[in-house]
């Protein structure tokens, strides 16, 4: 098998070329988009995995699978605006359209069932908090840095680079409290274990937890991994 992977590469290097590599990291349960920083080996580490079966599996699928994002997409002139753009659609929007739809679906299961389940009801906290954080955030990224991202790429404005450069620390400890919020979610429903006598609602909310979890990954990922460090070459 051919060898694409190595233990020293930084787990969100891995994923922004290996699309197929963030399925493994999640069966895993290491986080490569707040995490991305961090080498594989100290990832697998940090889970207590074998190293040696984490990088077969690694390259197995990465051997098999097409990059992520083109390899070439920092060629293009506007290649940081095309990123923002495919966030805002695939991701933004996601999140606007998905958020007030599962927030109803958790505020009625804790209200119906969270008796029983006194768990439902701290995560009916933990997630209104995350949903507003969330939704402070786009308006924060779409309103302040993608306008000033475009406005560096087109306009080679210094001014435009210089105020996007000034809040990704900002945007970066963000992505981090959201990666926290997610993280106690899980933790608080044992992984969105169903109960035996889960309901329809009750199943449905789940796995809707379960797909922002997955779609907030890959749009960390792609900021954190991506977008923000090929913007700081700019400077």
């Amino acid at each position: 098998m051919i060898t694409v992977i190595q233990s020293e590469q930084r787990v969100g290097d891995i994923v922004a070329q290996y699309t197929q590599a963030s399925n493994v990291f999640k069966e895993l349960g290491i986080d490569f988009c707040c995490g991305g920083k961090q080498t594989l080996s100290d990832a697998v580490r940090k889970r207590r995995l074998d190293e040696e079966e984490v990088l077969f599996q690694l390259n197995k699928v990465c051997t098999e699978s097409r990059p992520a994002w083109p390899l070439d997409w920092k060629q293009d002139a506007r290649k940081l605006t095309k990123l923002t753009e495919h966030i805002i659609l695939q991701h933004h929007d996601f999140l606007r359209t998905e958020l007030p739809v599962l927030r109803d679906f958790v505020n009625k299961v804790a209200r119906v069932h969270g008796e029983v389940h006194p768990e439902l009801k701290e995560l009916q906290v933990l997630y209104h908090q995350l949903s507003a954080e969330l939704l402070e955030h786009l308006n924060k990224e779409e309103q302040q840095l993608f306008p000033a991202i475009r406005k560096a790429e087109e306009e080679g404005s210094a001014s435009a680079l210089l105020a996007a450069l000034q809040i990704l620390d900002t945007l970066e400890a963000e992505h981090d409290e959201a990666g926290d919020l997610l993280s106690r979610m899980r933790e608080t429903t044992k992984g969105y274990m169903l109960p035996e006598e889960a309901c329809m609602t009750y199943t449905i909310t789940f796995r809707k937890l379960e797909e922002l979890e997955s779609d907030m990954f890959t749009h960390v990922h792609l900021e954190n991994n991506l977008l923000f460090p090929a913007l700081a070459e700019l400077r």
